[in-house]
């Protein structure tokens, strides 16, 4: 994609989704004819409409038979295709489990799996809907690279580079249009390395897609109170960029809409424990319970993921 073609705000306004398969994706096929996209009836929501009506041949919709396409994707992979897979972010990881573990996983079938609307992002729809689990089961199976882009520049950027790995990756996306920024400018993304936005000396703050705009606005916060603290952008949670993790920090905090259990704050818990001496780690997500149905700020609020109720956590360890 050439640098700088599209504005922040343009993006945002188009969501990940839009960003990603409408402006890239119509990009990607230009100078790689054998790539093959299969929606779950998820094309619209997935920004796909465009490119669906500019190449017919190489779009499929598979239906509402997640665990279908997945086995559909093997075999045009097996034939030479590079295909991206999309459905929602809940069924692309937790119904279609087993054949992403035997596919992707077990054959090393390299498919790109793409969730959308992933975390709270499906609201009203409930908890059958919520994708609070799908980075734990992703990060589970074996040569799976799981990507959590924290806005619409970097949605595009993760595509673009899934598209020339020689590996299984699951790219987790949020949200629906009018994104939070993070990326202003034009900025290099590579898989697996980790992006400094703030530099800080009291505590670091390491977050992964929705809640990498929120860690700025708690840093802007606490500086404002006298307390100093760094933001990674921890876009890649496997592999895990070990090497921005500050272990001399006083305390790290860790950001991410999913469950705690089995996300970015458990890879990084794994690798600081092999240490004898490492920093307090806080982790900050969605706790082992269901949460009450309700729109996205009464979701965030209520889980402890609205930008108040993080200061005043990180305040309290502090």
């Amino acid at each position: 994609m050439e640098k700088n073609k599209f504005n922040a705000k343009l993006l945002s306004s188009f969501g990940q989704g839009g960003s990603a398969f409408g402006i890239t994706l119509l990009d990607l096929v230009k100078n790689q004819d054998n790539i093959r996209v299969l929606s779950a009836d998820m094309s619209t929501p997935a920004g796909l409409d465009k490119f669906k009506s500019v190449y017919p041949e190489h779009f499929f919709n598979l239906g509402i038979a997640e665990q279908n396409m997945i086995g559909v994707a093997a075999g045009l992979t097996d034939e030479g295709y590079k295909v991206i897979s999309v459905a929602q972010a809940c069924f692309i990881s937790m119904r279609c489990f087993e054949p992403v573990r035997q596919f992707p996983g077990y054959m090393q079938s390299k498919q790109i799996l793409v969730g959308i609307g992933s975390g709270f992002s499906l609201t009203f729809l409930g908890n059958t809907h919520y994708a609070l689990e799908d980075i734990a089961l992703m990060k589970s199976i074996p040569y799976m690279t799981v990507i959590a882009p924290s806005d619409s520049m970097q949605a595009m950027k993760a595509l673009e580079a899934a598209v020339q790995e020689d590996a299984p990756v699951y790219i987790r996306l949020f949200g629906g249009t009018s994104l939070p920024i993070v990326y202003e400018e034009d900025f290099d993304f590579e898989i697996g390395k980790a992006i400094v936005l703030r530099q800080g000396k009291d505590l670091q703050l390491i977050a992964a897609g929705s809640m990498v705009s929120i860690a700025l606005k708690v840093v802007d916060q606490l500086q404002d109170e006298g307390i100093s603290a760094s933001v990674i952008d921890m876009h890649t949670i496997k592999p895990l960029d070990t090497t921005v993790i500050d272990r001399n920090a006083s305390l790290i905090v860790s950001l991410e809409e999913h469950r705690i259990i089995g996300g970015l704050g458990d890879s990084i818990a794994n690798y600081l424990a092999q240490y004898t001496s490492h920093p307090k780690l806080l982790k900050i997500g969605v706790d082992d319970k269901f949460s009450v149905v309700g729109d996205y700020p009464y979701l965030m609020e209520q889980n402890g993921l609205s930008f108040e109720k993080i200061v005043e956590r990180i305040k309290s360890i502090l």
